[in-house]
């Protein structure tokens, strides 16, 4: 097989990439406070001169108290919109294409001891491990308020012009623990068992 097809153009629907070289998501923790700055911008501006064709940010955390287990991990609401836009246009300008990774990482917290939540921690039962309960599970309320969250984030994205869009479901986060019999054993219509 000849990596020549890695170079070729690639179109989904209204997606019109260069090439088919996709850099994926890595969390970087470069954002004071969960806001993006220049570097930032720049790191991602240079990805895109470099000739990638769809550029995926690291995890960016919807607006819910406890979304992010670091302090680092850029946020996707408020004030760190307008400073998103000057990723996409500094990526536009070079020639690229960008989506942010929205991301909520649920009870899998493990950062160091310097990093506390600002709220209650989501957890579809309350599991932090299987058969480890040791949060309150997310109440219907809670639930209905994430995927808001996430809904406005993922509107967000075509304000600020985007690209496209990435939702984190994998990797054992929240919307992940919600598959996961071990972390959901929930007996309403979010099941995961």
């Amino acid at each position: 097989m000849s990596v020549e097809t890695l170079f070729r153009p690639f179109q989904v629907k209204s997606l019109k990439m260069p090439n088919r070289i996709v850099m994926a998501p890595m969390t970087r923790s470069f954002s004071p406070g969960g806001i993006p700055t220049s570097d930032v911008a720049g790191y991602y501006r240079r990805r895109a001169e470099g000739g990638v064709g769809l550029i995926v940010t690291e995890g960016t955390v919807v607006e819910r108290p406890a979304a992010r287990n670091d302090a680092k991990v850029p946020v996707f609401h408020g004030e760190a919109l307008p400073e998103w836009k000057k990723v996409v246009e500094a990526v536009h300008a070079a020639g690229g294409l960008i989506a942010p990774q929205l991301w909520h990482v649920g009870s899998a917290r493990g950062q160091g001891a310097d990093w506390a939540p600002l709220g209650k921690v989501d957890s579809p039962s309350g599991f932090t491990t299987p058969g480890n309960r040791k949060l309150e599970p997310m109440t219907d309320e809670d639930i209905a308020d994430t995927i808001a969250a996430f809904g406005r984030s993922a509107r967000a994205t075509r304000e600020l012009g985007f690209d496209a869009v990435e939702i984190h479901g994998a990797h054992g986060y929240l919307i992940d623990q919600f598959f996961w019999s071990g972390l959901n054993d929930r007996a309403d219509r979010w099941g995961g068992g």
